[in-house]
């Protein structure tokens, strides 16, 4: 078919034109060649891109499930820090309690050791024989 359009084309138009019309017909074929080389490059970047993509997909997962670790661990580090704060009001609670009890039964033990005057001065003092 081509080669018919050629022959029409150098019948009709001379030789001048049809070397026009060739060199013409060359510079679309090697148009065309440039714009299939440059879709092959367009077609890799897509690949690459997609390659890339998928391996960002991925970190992304794993970022996402570090994250929900990381909410676990926070949410039950702060239940602990909760617990650990009524343990220590109450162990303090407890210690004033033991150090007033300590002070009641020291108190006790001291008025009960020595004697004391209560004001009366007439009495003699008790001798050791």
């Amino acid at each position: 078919e081509s080669e018919t359009f050629l022959q029409k084309a150098i019948q009709e138009q001379g030789r001048g034109r049809v070397l026009d019309t060739i060199n013409e017909i060359q510079e679309r074929h090697d148009a065309v060649k440039d714009l299939e080389k440059n879709l092959k490059e367009l077609h890799q970047v897509f690949l690459d891109m997609a390659v890339l993509v998928q391996a960002q997909g991925e970190q992304l997962d794993d970022i996402e499930s570090h994250v929900a670790r990381a909410n676990s661990f926070v949410r039950g580090g702060t239940q602990q820090l909760q617990t650990a704060r009524k343990h220590q009001k109450n162990t303090r609670k407890w210690t004033c309690y033991a150090i007033i009890l300590l002070l009641i039964i020291a108190l006790v033990v001291i008025l009960s050791l020595k004697p004391w005057d209560w004001g009366d001065s007439n009495s003699p003092p008790a001798s050791n024989p």
